[in-house]
């Protein structure tokens, strides 16, 4: 009994470490909705939680359609602006256009160098010539995210790791993250 309850330990306190030491080195860091509908339904607003990992930015930069976590920062006037120094926020956001790429909303949908990105209806918004270091991100919720839209391309080093699962609520656990074609579900009440 006493073997067993000393493995126990041993085991508790090496994941224990190694989730410190991931946590520390931004190689696995827990996202949430912050009572924002940016990513909805692929993260639930309000309560809904995913896992990013860092190792894959640092072997590769971001690419078209991964879930990107962002350091940002909220400005004494409430606005939201991406920054790499910044610890109080991180947004999860969906990369839509690569440094070097032109983008536009027009027609109910978002245009990457003249190709439809994807299926989901869009206001319009003026094109965006993305510069180096760049990287346009949209929330898949686009009637009520906050994102490029608003606060313009970000650069390279706000950028720290891939979201890769949803893990709450436990009802939407997944591991896949694309986004759903269709009418974004708009802005949506917490309470």
């Amino acid at each position: 009994m006493v073997r067993w309850i000393t493995r126990a330990l041993a085991i508790a306190v090496i994941v224990t470490i190694a989730l410190v030491i991931l946590d520390f080195g931004e190689l696995l860091v827990p996202v949430d909705s912050n009572d924002a509908a940016s990513m909805a339904p692929t993260i639930p607003a309000c309560n809904g939680r995913a896992y990013t990992e860092g190792i894959t930015y640092k072997i590769r930069d971001p690419e078209r359609g991964d879930i990107a976590a962002i350091h940002a920062a909220r400005n004494p006037d409430g606005a939201i602006a991406p920054d790499r120094d910044a610890d109080d926020l991180v947004l999860a956001l969906r990369i839509a256009a690569l440094p070097g790429d032109q983008i536009v909303g027009r027609d109910g949908s978002v245009f990457v160098n003249g190709i439809k990105l994807d299926d989901i209806e869009t206001q319009p918004f003026p094109e965006v010539e993305v510069g180096g270091e760049q990287y346009f991100v949209l929330g898949d919720n686009r009637s009520a995210a906050i994102d490029s839209r608003q606060f313009g391309p970000v650069l390279r080093n706000a950028i720290f790791a891939k979201v890769f699962v949803v893990f709450w609520p436990l009802r939407d656990f997944t591991f896949r993250t694309d986004p759903e074609a269709g009418a974004p579900p708009g802005a949506v009440g917490c309470g």
